[in-house]
């Protein structure tokens, strides 16, 4: 997992992480505790079979050898006791069903002839033909599975019978039953081929890998094969084995619980009345943290002081900018009423004079003064609502003071707006309020009696707007004859840089445009 990767997932769920890789070696350690302990177990399981297995094959053993004993002692009465040919049978059925009797263990007898032909036998005793000892006090033991029977034959020792021993299945388990052994198990007898299962491997236990353990029996003429489980798997043998992974993830999630519970979660609704708080409220409502973390609850208590300084900065703020406004608009006020009284002693000397040019001129000068004075105006009406200057009403305000102002033989001089409403700084207002003031009073001039059309249009740039004078006296004004003066030329130079833009002038329709500045709208609140 990449950094960015990890920084992005959610502090609960990177606790968790942490958490589960920091336990990661306990748990390791737990399990490989576990895999030594299990493999104990199968050392321990395997010895146990091994003795098991030993002791069962020991005791087969002994019953085979003790009634072999037995038997070759019943053909050795019969071989050696002179008697008729039926007292030899009625003898040799009376000692078979003696030895039968005799014994805990259930067998079944026969008495053969060397050349094999059936003196006699017990009721149970299968009829297969057995197979004669080569030697005389020697024990030969076979399988038969056909009817899963174990047969030993012991010969006498006056060579003349043999006896031979049958054990059923029901027999031989009882014989390898070991009653203070507690390991389950399967126990099966093989000779070559031939195998007999004594016993099975219970299927509740066949869980797992299988341990198969054997042991010969009679001098290895059969071999015991005992079957169990390498380690008995159980509930408690399966929850002890899990039980390190279990515990790791305990204490993983444990962890995690914790500190989501106790730390995250009293974060979390910090951090949302602390979004949520805004100055204008007051100080900020901490809630109850139900968190032992004492330092969570100091920071809140922290968070809460904070809110109160800035409540009281920004009160502080509140009153020093009202303060501010009152003197900026005591400031434009005095300023506005300055130019006032200059432009009225203007008009008192401009009326006090005889000569027509000076008065001209003295008029001239006032209405730039007026021009001054109505930007000065505009912007102390707009400075409240924090828009600007409004250029519709200080254009209006403007063509009022141009016709109130002309010169006599101008006094039907008429002048049309076509006007959006738009607002800009006053930077923008100033050379605005003299660039109108000039045009306006070149076409008065040149032809008293005509119109001006002052307009303001959106330009194709946003956040501009185009500003357009149009009169038809100004199409008549050309290079070669009544040219404008040297000082309109360099005042509107000077004032398209101001306003730092170009001005483009139609000679033909007498039409003076340049883009300016505006502010953008403000935004509307949507109910």
């Amino acid at each position: 997992m990449t950094l960015p990767s990890f920084s992005r997932l959610s502090t609960g769920f990177k606790m968790l992480l942490i958490l589960t890789v920091a336990l990661l070696p306990l748990g390791l350690i737990a399990i490989f505790a576990s895999i030594e302990s299990a493999q104990t177990a199968r050392l321990r399981r395997a010895d146990d079979a091994r003795v098991t297995a030993t002791e069962a094959a020991r005791q087969l053993s002994i019953a085979i050898g003790h009634t072999s004993l037995d038997l070759r002692a019943v053909t050795a009465r019969l071989d050696y006791a002179p008697m008729t040919r039926a007292a030899r049978l009625a003898e040799c059925r009376t000692s078979l069903a003696d030895l039968r009797a005799a014994g805990k263990n259930h067998y079944e007898f026969a008495v053969l002839t060397i050349a094999g032909r059936l003196v006699c036998a017990t009721p149970g005793f299968s009829g297969l033909p057995p197979t004669m000892p080569q030697e005389l006090f020697a024990t030969e033991v076979r399988l038969l599975p056909a009817i899963q029977r174990v047969q030993f034959e012991a010969r006498s020792p006056g060579g003349g019978l043999f006896g031979v021993a049958e054990a059923p299945l029901e027999t031989l388990e009882t014989v390898t039953a070991l009653p203070g052994r507690t390991i389950q198990h399967g126990i099966v007898l093989r000779h070559e081929t031939a195998a007999i299962t004594v016993r099975r491997l219970p299927a509740k236990t066949a869980i797992g890998p299988r341990l198969l353990v054997t042991s010969p029996v009679a001098n290895g003429q059969v071999t015991l094969e005992l079957v169990t489980n390498a380690v008995p798997i159980g509930v408690i043998e399966l929850l002890l084995a899990l039980l390190p992974i279990l515990m790791w993830l305990a204490a993983a999630i444990i962890g995690w619980v914790v500190v989501d519970r106790l730390m995250i979660r009293p974060l979390l609704r910090l951090q949302s009345v602390v979004a949520d708080y805004r100055p204008e409220n007051g100080p900020m409502a901490v809630p109850h943290l139900t968190t032992p973390a004492r330092e969570i609850r100091e920071l809140g208590e922290a968070f809460r002081l904070v809110t109160e300084r800035v409540a009281l900065h920004e009160s502080e703020l509140a009153e020093g900018l009202l303060r501010q406004t009152k003197l900026t608009r005591e400031v434009h006020h005095r300023v506005k009423n300055n130019l006032q009284v200059v432009a009225s002693l203007i008009s008192i000397h401009a009326r006090g004079v005889d000569d027509p040019d000076v008065a001209a001129a003295y008029a001239s000068i006032q209405r730039r003064v007026d021009a001054l004075a109505v930007v000065h105006r505009n912007h102390f009406a707009e400075m409240e609502a924090n828009r600007g200057v409004g250029l519709r009403a200080l254009i209006g305000e403007l063509a009022a003071n141009l016709r109130a102002t002309a010169a006599p033989n101008a006094t039907h001089f008429a002048i049309r707006l076509d006007l959006i409403t738009a607002f800009c700084t006053q930077d923008v207002a100033v050379p605005v309020a003299f660039l109108i003031t000039e045009i306006v009073e070149v076409a008065m001039i040149a032809d008293p009696r005509g119109t001006a059309l002052i307009r303001l249009v959106p330009a194709a740039a946003p956040e501009r707007a185009t500003l357009s004078v149009a009169a038809a006296g100004l199409s008549t004004i050309s290079e070669e004859s009544n040219a404008p003066p040297e000082r309109f030329l360099r005042v509107m130079e000077g004032l398209s840089r101001q306003l730092r833009t170009r001005l483009s002038v139609d000679t033909e329709t007498g039409t003076y445009a340049i883009d300016i500045s505006i502010l953008p709208e403000p935004a509307t609140d949507i109910v």
